[in-house]
């Protein structure tokens, strides 16, 4: 195997998510346009999901090099010991010329043995760590973050362009093995599958969503009924409308908010393609944070923008965009303006964030309840975990958490008048 052509392509991945900040798929997608990413010997898609594995190892090889005396190591020095480290891992026999290069990269390698810190043995931000050690205990946080690296693949079968029988057999004779997720009929755990879900033909037409089961319990504690109008702030790109749409059999109206023209003109063909009556939803370009609506609607969505630290393993660039903590109370101040507003026109609110920093949850609920709103939080009719202790709200609101509930960490409130 060409380690140096793979090499390569790894430290060209890592460096346009450090440099552009852009997510995995996207970097390794630009690296492809500026070089070939495959041979005789590896397909693009293998080498992808090796580009997926390096930037995910990120923390851990950085501690390893500069355990080894590489200050600041480059991105190539990474990947040529995340490649050595892969062959070793599996018991295959690294390339020759490989070990010659690792030998002189990193000549004290085999002869020491480093003992990692928690942090950097799972590969994540040392503060990162330390947080969710700190609301959880650190047997906990430690399977929270293993769960956190392995991606759990759910799709959402969508009944507005197909009956849930009809789309069991299909993806079966397609060979996708699957479970139906006991408490939601319509959503199935993806356990193995011979061809990349992306490629069947259920994907294609909209008839299957890939939708995380954190994502759908959010729709689901909102309680959307025919008939009702329901305000989606932060709206784009859509997939949560849609499912709205679905769980009313298209009769319910949604005023779909977002701040994005280019986003906004996506969900638009994302809700045609998934089969929602755009008679119904009404796509409005707009400052969630200041809007004002004329009317009082039955109730809201309010998915914010947020960090996507629950989101890692979907993304496993989310880790470096993560490694400093500043982002997440950058994101908490425009959390707590989108809520605060969208609960001026409601009696009824869901809050949720893709997010395990309680910044970005708990904090964010009691700062609107500490300017005044009507609005106190009640349990949502969902089946997932309770909060953080150390908050009082913990038993009435809810988190998944990765390693508990098998989906992306998301905080979710519902909030009544």
């Amino acid at each position: 195997m060409d380690f140096e052509f793979i090499s390569t392509v790894l430290a060209n991945t890592l460096y346009n998510v450090k440099n552009k900040k852009i997510p995995t798929r996207k970097a390794f997608a630009l690296t492809c346009e500026q070089t070939t990413c495959s041979n005789r010997e590896i397909q693009r898609e293998e080498l992808y999901h090796l580009a997926r594995a390096f930037i995910s190892d990120f923390y851990k090889l950085k501690y390893l090099a500069e355990k080894f005396g590489k200050k600041n190591p480059s991105n190539r020095l990474l990947a040529r010991l995340f490649l050595y480290l892969y062959f070793m891992d599996r018991g295959l026999s690294a390339s020759p010329r490989l070990m010659k290069t690792i030998k002189r990269d990193y000549p004290y390698l085999e002869k020491e043995t480093v003992e990692m810190e928690n942090w950097a043995k799972l590969s994540y931000p040392e503060w990162f760590y330390e947080k969710l050690a700190s609301l959880l205990s650190i047997e906990d946080a430690e399977k929270l973050l293993n769960a956190l690296n392995k991606r759990v693949l759910w799709i959402r079968v969508n009944t507005l362009k197909v009956d849930l029988d009809k789309a069991i057999r299909k993806l079966e004779d397609e060979s996708v093995e699957f479970e139906v997720c006991k408490d939601i009929p319509f959503l199935l755990k993806v356990l193995k599958y011979r061809k990349p879900i992306r490629s069947s033909t259920l994907f294609r037409e909209g008839a299957i969503i890939p939708q995380d089961k954190a994502s759908v319990l959010v729709v689901l504690a909102l309680l959307p009924e025919p008939g009702m109008t329901i305000y989606d702030f932060a709206a784009a790109p859509g997939i949560k409308t849609s499912l709205i749409m679905q769980l009313t059999e298209n009769k319910a109206r949604v005023i779909a908010l977002d701040s994005s023209r280019r986003r906004l003109d996506a969900m638009r063909n994302l809700l045609k393609l998934y089969g929602v009556n755009n008679s119904r939803v009404d796509l409005v370009l707009t400052d969630s944070r200041t809007v004002s609506l004329n009317r009082i609607a039955d109730s809201a969505l309010i998915d914010a923008p947020c960090s996507s630290s629950g989101a890692i393993s979907r993304d496993p660039a989310i880790k470096i965009f993560l490694e400093k903590n500043d982002v997440v109370y950058r994101v908490k101040e425009l959390q707590v303006s989108i809520l605060h507003n969208a609960l001026q026109h409601v009696d009824n609110a869901v809050y949720a964030t893709c997010s395990l920093m309680p910044e970005e949850g708990e904090e964010v609920v009691l700062e609107v309840q500490k300017r005044g709103v009507e609005h106190g939080v009640v349990e949502p009719a969902i089946n997932a975990s309770k909060g953080y202790r150390k908050y009082d709200i913990w038993l009435k609101v809810r988190r998944t958490l990765p390693h508990v509930d098998e989906s992306e960490g998301f905080f979710i409130a519902r909030l009544e008048r």
